[in-house]
């Protein structure tokens, strides 16, 4: 059975969540949660920093990546899980409210309830806060 995207006008690679989307190395998550910039909302929180680039890729070619992690705290498998699918489907269907060329590692806020809606009006504004901090604090 063919995956129909989740809202009309949708581009066909929005239906899926490639590898070369995510942050999948420990030592990335670890990175971008000590050196990147860290922002929060009543719902999640954000570590943002530029994609570091490899011989292999240039910064004009790099699209954003997303990390998730959900402590165990937030609650059991069931709940996690839900979190995650939720955070993944906002960044998968909103490709153009996020910045090519940076990474993003993004958990619940501790004692946030997941909503679908409020994750996806969550997503988008701290990505633009997070790029528009790292470039205050270079500058």
């Amino acid at each position: 059975m063919k995956p129909t995207p989740a809202e009309p006008g949708l581009p066909q690679d929005a239906l899926t969540f490639p590898k070369s989307r995510r942050v999948r190395r420990p030592q990335e998550f670890t990175r971008l949660m000590r050196t990147g910039v860290c922002v929060a909302d009543d719902v999640l929180v954000m570590f943002a920093s530029p994609i570091r680039p490899r011989q292999r890729q240039s910064l004009a070619d790099a699209k954003a990546q997303l990390g998730v992690t959900i402590p165990k705290k937030v609650g059991n498998a069931v709940v996690r899980n839900r979190w995650k699918r939720w955070i993944r489907e906002s960044f998968r269907t909103q490709p153009s409210e996020f910045h090519d060329g940076w990474q993003y590692v993004v958990r619940p806020k501790k004692g946030a309830s997941a909503t679908y809606q409020a994750i996806r009006r969550s997503l988008p504004r701290l990505s633009r806060r997070a790029v528009k901090r790292y470039r205050q604090s270079t500058s």
